[in-house]
């Protein structure tokens, strides 16, 4: 198979329209050229030339010489069409809902989808059966702070002992039933 030799354009048409009152380039055409023609302009091409700018139709999109190399300007299509679609899930509103031990939080996109993510951030143990030793597991993935009620919710201090980041044990004086707040 032969090599493809590549074709140096013999001139570049430049077309435009040039608002004398605004001092406006209007219009502005490029010749346009092929990734062949442009790659084979730079072997002409030199400091001098420096700021020539060429419509590449091959790639479509603009490239620039800065004096040593083309510098690609323009936007490909695939550049439009990535443009698009971040565009398209960009957020457009956050939701915050809350009960008691979970809060709920929501991305709502420009394209009408949405991202919802649920995190624990307290846990209540009900402890129904009277104990002098309460073990709670609440896979917070922390070491909360504690506060305990009885029945009637009269607050109740009692020695915590952190196990791990998921599991605690309370220690009181004498055996009761209630609730333990963790956050």
């Amino acid at each position: 198979m032969p090599e493809e030799v590549p074709v140096i354009p013999t001139s570049v048409v430049y077309y435009h329209d040039i608002d004398l009152a605004t001092g406006q380039l209007l219009n502005a055409r490029l010749q346009p050229v092929t990734t062949v023609e442009r790659n084979a302009l730079a072997s002409v091409y030199n400091s001098a030339d420096e700021g020539v700018i060429v419509y590449d139709k091959t790639l479509d999109t603009f490239f620039a010489w800065n004096g040593n190399a083309w510098i690609q300007t323009g936007v490909t299509t695939t550049d439009l069409q990535k443009i698009g679609e971040a565009y398209d899930r960009s957020v457009m509103s956050v939701d915050v809902t809350s009960t008691n031990t979970d809060r709920t939080v929501t991305l709502n996109y420009r394209d009408e989808t949405f991202t919802a993510d649920v995190y624990k951030y307290a846990h209540i143990h009900n402890q129904p059966t009277p104990s002098a030793q309460w073990t709670i597991t609440h896979n917070l993935g922390k070491y909360p702070s504690v506060s305990v009620v009885d029945t009637a919710n009269n607050e109740v201090i009692g020695e915590i002992e952190y196990l791990t980041d998921t599991n605690l044990t309370i220690r009181f004086s004498a055996p009761f039933s209630g609730k333990a707040f963790l956050n």
